[in-house]
């Protein structure tokens, strides 16, 4: 196991930024297969790579107050990886639901390989090569190169999760989820597939809104370039979905469990050539107390395009 402690937050004082006295003990935690960001005792998140597992994820993701927002493997969907990546089908084969005795999907993501690195003033940066096969020893039909940057927390504590992936089709391939309502065989609970979170049942007192305004399942299936989790208490989450994205702004997958998705297949499933490449970008800020979702969305932009 490696620490690396007070460093971040040293970093950060070199830069003029003044935090509380005394300075917060920071810690990141890095063992074979998870890595750990710890502020005064309390993890704020751990991102699980286990390649047994197939699909890395956070769990869990907290904000400094100690407020933990997701949920590992919960009867109801054992397959929901609190923050984590999935795709629904690809070639009609299923990677998201799992068996259950097994823990496994008939089609398989596969990690290759984790590299990590921990900028003592600023950020963690994980670098990941993943494969998607429709079964344990077939070819594979789809690779990706995941890059994460977290950031140490802020004054206030709020830190970022920028979440980039680069997809290239290594056949021709059909990405696509179960139909939603209106198309053949559509199902209420359809349109799921992509980044996701799935929160604790104690998340069912906070709120969901867009950029629209538009809160709760009002929300469900519709565009916008955020959608924000808050509690009672202020603390909460928001996720960005970025311009350059296909199908941007994304519907939004919204979801009382809680669970929410920037659901880009939900509209439409996406076909691709041979050697045909995208890439997806997305921000999540976990904060204590509550912040302006429009100001921080037009911020990454500014300084991501």
């Amino acid at each position: 196991m490696t620490s690396v402690c007070t460093g971040l937050w040293a970093g950060l004082l070199l830069l003029g930024i003044q935090f509380p006295t005394p300075s917060p003990e920071v810690e990141v935690l890095e063992r074979e297969n998870f890595l750990s960001l710890v502020v005064d005792g309390v993890t704020l998140w751990t991102y699980h790579y286990d390649p047994e597992d197939g699909k890395p994820f956070f769990h869990p993701l907290a904000s400094v107050d100690g407020t933990i927002f997701t949920a590992i493997r919960p009867k109801d969907h054992p397959w929901h990886r609190g923050l984590w990546f999935s795709w629904k089908y690809i070639d009609r084969v299923n990677y998201w639901e799992e068996n259950r005795k097994t823990g496994l999907s008939e089609g398989r993501t596969r990690l290759l390989s984790t590299h990590n690195e921990v900028n003592e003033a600023t950020t963690v940066r994980i670098l990941q090569s993943l494969e998607y096969a429709p079964g344990e020893i077939a070819e594979r039909v789809v690779e990706e190169v995941r890059e994460i940057v977290v950031s140490a927390p802020d004054s206030s504590g709020l830190y970022t999760i920028d979440w980039t992936a680069r997809f290239k089709a290594l056949a021709e391939v059909a990405l696509d989820r179960t139909p939603i309502p209106g198309e053949e065989g559509g199902k209420a609970y359809g349109g799921y597939a992509g980044l996701s979170i799935r929160m604790n049942p104690g998340m069912k007192q906070g709120e969901f809104v867009n950029g629209s305004g538009l809160k709760g399942r009002d929300a469900h299936g519709q565009p916008s370039s955020w959608v924000q989790f808050t509690l009672p208490s202020g603390a909460g989450i928001l996720f960005m979905d970025h311009p350059d994205n296909l199908s941007s702004p994304s519907a939004w997958y919204v979801s009382r469990m809680p669970y929410v998705s920037p659901a880009l297949l939900f509209g439409e499933p996406l076909s691709l050539r041979k050697g045909e490449t995208f890439v997806l970008k997305y921000r999540i800020v976990v904060s204590a107390t509550e912040v302006n979702a429009g100001e921080m969305f037009d911020e990454w932009v500014s300084i991501s395009l």
